[in-house]
């Protein structure tokens, strides 16, 4: 897929195409020209009904959703656990998961990778505990590591796997050695599918080109020289890839999603520690909140009248 271009800026975009809607709508708006490539396929895995039950019967200490693929999938096929704490992968699977399973799900505000929500101190106090872990085939071992390492049973439920998807057009890579400058990618299964289709040839291009990651562990996976070329967001949710790309093309976005997204992620910077629980609408549980602090001053105001002016009640 490729946008039209008002600017001097071509990005390409390393996702699948139904999770970078957002970016893409983003960058149209700001007038950005990009590509929007996958070398990665995500199919559903095949779950027998046993599996299904047992993960919906046992009484787990903690769920962990590891993305929104996970969530999509998970619901796919059946699932429906019994009351537990929730807790994602990033504030945007939070938010996902929140509005999908209608349950509060609570992830780090400031960190969006496993190794953030591993600092919570419901996941170090798992002695005895049993965890569940939904993701796809050959994730990240991190989290179980984690949660054993402090005495926690770990399980897994895996409900999709990735496939690499080829090239079936080598003149692709042609249109964006010619054109493209900014690269993004926030899988490393994505970068090394890339990274295995191109030539020899490309790597100029590649030097040359300025990358935006979400993390120093994916930083460390390009193979470029000049590292200052690579910006690390801290984040691969939308608002803060959009925030990367459109400051550094010198637009202007309006988006009311991403307006709410980038309130949600610079209020984190001054509170580290603090955990964001995402509920179905975030909207809904700050109108909630407002109300519940008017009630709570009528009701500090009617106790300081009491106490004052007694014979008015």
């Amino acid at each position: 897929m490729t946008a039209m271009r008002k600017n001097n800026k071509t990005v390409l975009l390393l996702r699948p195409e139904d999770r970078a809607q957002h970016i893409s709508e983003g960058l149209t708006k700001a007038g950005i020209a990009h590509f929007i490539h996958s070398f990665v396929r995500v199919t559903p895995k095949q779950v027998d009904k046993s599996e299904v039950q047992r993960v919906n019967e046992t009484a787990w200490d903690g769920i962990i959703l590891v993305s929104k693929t996970a969530v999509d999938y998970a619901l796919a096929s059946d699932f429906n656990a019994r009351q537990s704490q929730y807790f994602a992968v990033g504030s945007s699977t939070a938010r996902y998961a929140a509005d999908k399973l209608n349950v509060p799900v609570t992830s780090p505000a400031f960190a969006h990778r496993s190794e953030g929500l591993l600092a919570l101190p419901e996941l170090n106090n798992v002695s005895g505990q049993k965890w569940l872990i939904i993701r796809g085939i050959g994730g990240r071992e991190v989290l179980s590591e984690h949660l054993k390492m402090h005495g926690g049973d770990v399980s897994y439920w895996e409900v999709y796997e990735r496939q690499p998807v080829p090239l079936s057009d080598a003149s692709v890579v042609d249109k964006w050695v010619s054109s493209v400058d900014t690269i993004v990618v926030t899988s490393a299964e994505q970068l090394d599918y890339f990274l295995s289709e191109l030539p020899e040839s490309a790597s100029l291009w590649l030097e040359s080109c300025h990358w935006v990651v979400p993390s120093e562990r994916l930083k460390s996976l390009i193979p470029v020289k000049q590292s200052a070329s690579i910006e690390v967001t801290e984040s691969a949710s939308d608002a803060i890839i959009l925030d990367a790309l459109v400051a550094n093309g010198n637009a202007h976005m309006n988006s009311e999603d991403t307006t709410n997204e980038e309130h949600v992620e610079s209020s984190v910077e001054t509170e580290k520690d603090e955990t964001v629980t995402a509920k179905k609408s975030s909207r809904r549980f700050f109108k909630r909140l407002l109300w519940l602090i008017i009630l709570i001053a009528i009701v500090a105001a009617a106790y300081y009248g009491y106490t004052r002016f007694p014979s008015l009640f």
